[in-house]
C-alpha cells in the first residue's frame, strides 16, 4: 500500500524538477535572444516580470526538491533504510510537517511577489492581498511552534 503514495510523490517532484529545468532553460533561451542588456524602452515593470518568472522556476526546484525528500522518507520508514548524509535524514513526521509547512509559507510568498510585479492585484487591494496571505503564514507559525514545544 505504501509504494503507491512513494511512487506518486516520486512522479510528482520529477515533474516539477524536469519542467521546471525544462521552463528556466527555455526562459533564458528567450532572454539571450532578446539580447542580455535590457534595452532603454523596457520598464521597472518588465525586469521585475523576468525577475518574477526566474524566482517562480527556484520555487518549482524547491517544491520538487521538498517531494523528493517527502518521497524518500517514507520509504525509508517502511521498505528499506537509504545511506544519506545526516542533514537529509528526517527522523519523525514532525520534521516533514515543518518541511511541508516551510513549502507552504514559500508558496504563499511566491504568490504575494507575483502580485506585485506582475500585477494580478490591483493596488488598492494589494494590502487585503498581503493580509489574506499572512494570516495563514502566522497561523502555520503558530502551529509549528505548538508542535515544537509538545515534542520536546
Amino acid at each position: 500500500m505504501i509504494v503507491i503514495p512513494i511512487l506518486s510523490l516520486a512522479l510528482a517532484a520529477a515533474f516539477f524538477l524536469i519542467f521546471g529545468g525544462i521552463g528556466l532553460i527555455g526562459l533564458l533561451f528567450e532572454l539571450a535572444a532578446e539580447g542580455l542588456t535590457p534595452s532603454e524602452t523596457e520598464s521597472i515593470q518588465e525586469s521585475g516580470i523576468i525577475i518574477f518568472e526566474v524566482v517562480e522556476y527556484v520555487h518549482n526546484f524547491l517544491i520538487g526538491t521538498v517531494l523528493f525528500i517527502t518521497t524518500v522518507e517514507p520509504f525509508q520508514l517502511f521498505i528499506r533504510e537509504i545511506n544519506f548524509p545526516n542533514w537529509l535524514k528526517i527522523d519523525s513526521t514532525e520534521e516533514l510537517e515543518n518541511n511541508l509547512i516551510g513549502v507552504t509559507v514559500v508558496v504563499l510568498a511566491v504568490n504575494f511577489m507575483g502580485a506585485m510585479f506582475v500585477g494580478g492585484v490591483q493596488t488598492e487591494n494589494l494590502l487585503n492581498y498581503g493580509v489574506a496571505i499572512a494570516l495563514p503564514i502566522a497561523a502555520l507559525r503558530a502551529w509549528s511552534s505548538k508542535t515544537n514545544k509538545e515534542a520536546v
